[in-house]
């Protein structure tokens, strides 16, 4: 089972792909409700993954991809292809 951090970002990956720029800005509003969550639970894990160098915010209500944000999705996307 996935953290919330890590099916916000995964799913942040997939919004900002379906664009076709893994690091295209997606609404906030649109990656919590795409994994269920509130968004008062979103706004702790907005700010820890930020710190941590995972995702970019972009104003108030959106954000991105980092570099390193897209090598770990791309870790763990990987990763679940080979468990299968």
């Amino acid at each position: 089972m996935k953290t919330i951090d890590e099916r916000f970002m995964l799913k942040l990956f997939e919004l900002s792909m379906a664009q076709g720029d893994p690091f295209q800005a997606i609404s906030i509003k649109r990656v919590t409700e795409e994994i269920h969550q509130k968004e008062t639970a979103i706004k702790n894990v907005v700010k820890m993954l930020g710190q941590s160098n995972f995702i970019k915010k972009i104003g108030d209500t959106e954000v991105r991809l980092t570099q390193q944000g897209l090598q770990f999705v791309q870790n763990e996307t990987s990763r679940r292809i080979t468990k299968t």
